[in-house]
């Protein structure tokens, strides 16, 4: 049987809270989410009170932020209770920062005194550190416990803990020690101590680390979650793969945004405000509006060369959009590698040399490419006027190439964020230098005077 909204709707309309039970056990809960948003409220409350407890908390977890701050401002202390008892810690911080004042303070209420504090705590920590994405419900043992002691605890603390297959050790002052893996324990003898078993060579990072470095070393070995230790090497918390995802998704985003010189804004594209989008946008575009006029005033300059021969205006787009693209191909390629980690400023000159042979490759071909279109293709024009084109589409493409690249890197030293320094700059510098060496070869080889 498919499951549609308009089904759900029908079972809500006729209370058939047994048929309603049975779906939300056997079917994809994910799924499940998107439809429960597009009932009316009255209706995803009703599937609140039915349902098991368990089974509202995951649902709670895959709204968006507006359903979920439209279902807080309408839950009893008892339902926002019941819904904080089947969320991990992160999940619950996670949809409090998109909370309103007020609601906040309605959740705090609602919550028990150790859930109140688990979720200050996190919310304590900076935006974007490691200890404000991540997750206080994970298992812990003893330097010293037993087998059959670890698996006790692992039994216990395993109901709300978001990874069993990794547990972590500490020491009587709480300090991280190492890692034990549920496989490796698992068919041991009782009496074994897990000391024997444990890693002692582990990944961690801390609570004030950007969460960017978290995806690195989470990428870099290969981790489905990662430790989190303070200052004092006490163990606090752990960051689970699904967390990354998320952070992963919305770092790409936001550089993608910064790219295109627009301010990364919050929310979707479909939930953000008309005046947030122009705000996001305006600034940079009335920058990008000034910078043009470098090229204007550039142009105005050579009005006497265009007046004198006026096809070669013809070439100017050509040799300016062209520089242009392979400035910010490079550019995309640099940022990306920086992103990563694997490119920085003390590969200043392998980045120069690299880029320089790529252009070169690349002038060749274009230049070909473009004596061609000039030879086959309207307007006709003289042998020297085409060879003076595509010489300058070559030399404008060698600099816009090796600046689209080597600007990302200046950002890096100046402590700008490489994406939004490239974007707007690359573009009206390549236009300016385009013109120059376009109009000052015309000059000098067609003997115009100025």
């Amino acid at each position: 049987m498919e499951i549609t909204v308009e089904l759900l709707q029908e079972m809500i309309r006729e209370k058939q809270i047994k048929r309603l039970r049975e779906i939300f056990d056997e079917y994809n809960i994910v799924n499940l989410a998107e439809m429960v948003e597009a009932l009316s409220l009255e209706e995803a409350l009703f599937l609140f009170k039915i349902l098991k407890n368990e089974i509202t908390g995951l649902l709670f977890s895959y709204f968006d932020a507006e359903h979920q701050e439209k279902l807080i401002e309408t839950f009893t202390s008892n339902e926002i209770q019941n819904i904080l008892d089947n969320l991990y810690t992160d999940d619950i911080t996670e949809f409090m920062d998109e909370l309103p004042a007020n609601l906040v303070r309605k959740v705090l209420i609602a919550a028990t005194v150790e859930q109140r504090k688990e979720i200050n705590l996190i919310l304590s920590y900076p935006d974007n550190s490691a200890g404000s994405i991540m997750s206080t419900d994970f298992v812990e043992l003893k330097q010293g416990d037993t087998i059959a002691q670890a698996i006790r605890k692992i039994k216990r603390q395993g109901r709300v803990a978001e990874v069993i297959d990794d547990c972590y050790v500490v020491d009587s002052e709480r300090r991280l020690v190492g890692m034990v893996e549920l496989e490796s324990i698992l068919f041991q003898e009782e009496d074994d101590l897990i000391d024997e078993y444990m890693k002692n060579e582990f990944v961690f990072v801390k609570t004030h680390d950007d969460q960017e470095s978290v995806i690195l070393e989470m990428q870099h070995y290969d981790l489905m979650a990662i430790p989190v230790v303070n200052e004092d090497q006490c163990f606090i918390g752990i960051i689970t793969i699904d967390d990354i995802m998320d952070i992963m998704e919305e770092e790409v985003t936001e550089d993608i945004q910064k790219m295109a010189a627009i301010t990364p804004i919050e929310d979707s594209y479909l939930q953000a405000t008309t005046l947030s989008m122009v705000r996001s946008r305006v600034t940079w575009l009335i920058l990008m509006m000034i910078f043009s006029l470098l090229a204007e005033g550039i142009l105005s300059q050579f009005e006497e060369a265009l007046t004198v021969i006026p096809v070669l205006a013809t070439f100017v787009p050509m040799i300016m959009g062209t520089a242009g693209n392979a400035g910010n191909q490079s550019s995309v390629m640099i940022i990306r590698e920086i992103s990563l980690k694997e490119v920085g400023f003390s590969d200043f000159w392998k980045v120069f040399s690299i880029e320089s042979k790529v252009s070169l490759w690349l002038g060749v071909i274009l230049f070909v490419a473009s004596m061609a279109r000039i030879l086959i293709l309207p307007p006709s024009v003289s042998l020297d006027i085409g060879l003076i084109a595509s010489v300058s589409l070559v030399i404008s493409l060698f600099f816009a190439n090796v600046f689209g690249a080597v600007l990302p890197l200046f950002a890096i030293v100046m402590k700008q964020d490489p994406a939004a320094m490239a974007a707007p700059l690359i573009s009206s510098v390549v236009d300016a230098v385009a013109l120059v060496v376009y109009f000052s070869l015309c000059i000098s080889l067609l003997g115009i005077a100025m």
